[in-house]
């Protein structure tokens, strides 16, 4: 496995040769396959990125529920190796050139979710919803990968669903306000020696 062989050998003195005998492949077919050394590293994210996009632009789950889906299917594909999710855990850790590496790919999983996002909110929704949003996904996604790393999270898929879909509640005012106007809290502040009729005129009047 070629992260195996960077983890063991040091990124900075593994060669393309050595990583393209760890995979069984030559030289000239391991750079049209994988382009570089950073590209071996980042490859299960590649993949977890075109998933992402595929899915949500064929899903018709409710918005909300979409970006919890897909979320949490990316980190069932990053760890579905758990050898090569911890030796690509601590080859980042290591090398500064793969931590930057990581934040491009970090800003490619926002840009996916922005733009998804921004189709489906209503008019009005603010601006800065599609961004705010989308940097939480990835760090909620982020947090649970690393708590998991770390031994303690026994069941990552269940835990990010779990916290996404606090996430996402924050947002469902503009995600799905038709629900989030059938779940209005009307607080009523009236006379005490009111009567009912009265009360409930003035109620009415607000809920219209």
């Amino acid at each position: 496995m070629a992260i195996r062989c960077l983890a063991e050998r040091g990124y900075e003195a593994t060669t393309a040769e050595d990583l393209a005998e760890a995979v069984g492949m030559s030289r000239s077919t391991f750079f049209r396959r994988f382009g570089s050394k950073d590209d071996v590293v980042f490859t299960d994210h590649d993949h977890a990125l075109a998933q992402l996009e595929s899915f949500l632009a064929s899903t018709a789950l409710r918005p909300g529920e979409a970006l919890v889906e897909g979320t949490s299917d990316v980190l069932r594909l990053l760890i579905r190796d758990p050898e090569a999710a911890r030796l690509r855990f601590e080859l980042m850790r290591e090398t500064s050139s793969l931590r930057n590496r990581e934040l491009i790919i970090t800003h490619r999983y926002e840009r996916v979710f922005a733009g998804y996002i921004r189709e489906v909110l209503p008019d009005g929704a603010p601006e800065w919803v599609p961004a705010s949003l989308a940097a939480s996904l990835v760090a909620v996604h982020n947090a649970t990968l690393r708590e998991w790393l770390r031994d303690r999270v026994a069941d990552p898929p269940r835990a990010v669903t779990r916290d996404l879909r606090q996430l996402v509640s924050l947002f469902e005012r503009w995600l799905s306000p038709e629900s989030a106007a059938r779940q209005r809290v009307l607080v009523a502040v009236y006379e005490a020696d009111g009567s009912p009729e009265a009360v409930l005129g003035a109620v009415a009047a607000h809920l219209e």
